[in-house]
């Protein structure tokens, strides 16, 4: 028809997810995206600081060993989420407006500077957590247990035990009276079949036979649980150290490489055992190592 403009086929066609000139419609439109980044990230940091001090606490507190670790992941797998969302993800919050913003010069020394401090902030977390664990795991002064001379020996319900309460081959689980069930000042006294030799401090040994060893093995601090009468051997079910219970408690078998101590004994005036001195050596692990 005759004054009909018809569009030329060939020219450009608009865009119809371009409605507001400038915007760009896979980046994020408003502040909230923003904000919730920033939030994420605020919360990942005070995650990662929250578990540090949980396991500084339950570092002076000398908590469990698996307790310590898990709470040292947890911190550290916090501040890396926060390092990677600050480094990967943190520039995408800021293009939330419809139209191009006049060029900042300064932009690029602050993302510097921020990429900066969330990089040391990071390190410092999982550096203090690092350091933590050193000195949880490594070398530690041995601790003293609670024998003394004239202890009496006491069973776990508070017994006071006699020589003639053990047979020929048993053995009992010990403490000092008023410390029972302390770990430290765990003791097992053994009635041997024969006479023991040296390096057992025969000194301490009661009646020829009786005999008393620390429970807490002498390579990782486990339990001591086992006694074997016919040929007096002492395991420990951990890592299966054998240790012979008639010669000092001297490693035989196994990764232990330092006896167990021996706790020496005498008879008061009533007739109970009873320690003469400590432990000749502090209980556990050599060292506090593994």
């Amino acid at each position: 028809m005759a004054g009909t403009e018809h569009p030329d086929p060939g020219g450009p066609r608009p865009d119809p997810t371009d409605r507001v000139p400038g915007r760009r419609p896979t980046e994020p439109t408003g502040p909230g995206e923003h904000t919730f980044r920033r939030n994420w990230f605020r919360g990942w940091v005070a995650a990662g600081l929250a578990a540090l001090l949980a396991f500084i606490v339950l570092w002076i507190l000398d908590a469990d060993t698996t307790v310590l670790g898990l709470v040292g992941t947890a911190s550290g797998l916090a501040a890396t989420i926060a390092m990677h969302h600050l480094v990967v993800t943190g520039d995408r919050g800021e293009r939330t407006i419809a139209r191009p913003a006049p060029v900042d010069e300064l932009a690029p020394l602050r993302s510097r500077r921020r990429l900066l401090g969330g990089a040391v902030g990071g390190a410092a977390v999982l550096g203090l957590g690092g350091l933590g664990a050193l000195l949880r795991f490594g070398p530690r002064t041995p601790e003293s247990s609670d024998w003394s001379a004239g202890a009496r020996l006491a069973t776990l319900e508070g017994t006071p035990v006699r020589p003639q309460d053990l047979p020929l081959g048993s053995v009992v689980t010990v403490w000092p009276e008023g410390a029972v069930g302390r770990e430290l000042s765990a003791v097992m006294l053994i009635r041997l079949r024969q006479v023991p030799e040296p390096p057992t401090v025969l000194d301490g040994v009661v009646d020829d036979t009786l005999i008393a060893y620390s429970r807490l093995c002498s390579h990782a601090g486990c339990a001591v649980a086992l006694y074997r009468d016919r040929d007096q051997a002492l395991f420990c079910p951990c890592h299966q150290a054998t240790f012979d219970a008639r010669r000092g408690a001297q490693p035989v078998s196994g990764p232990a490489s330092h006896p167990l101590p021996q706790l020496p004994l005498g008879i008061d005036d009533d007739g109970y055992v009873i320690a003469t001195g400590d432990l000749t050596a502090p209980p556990g692990a050599v060292g506090g190592t593994v």
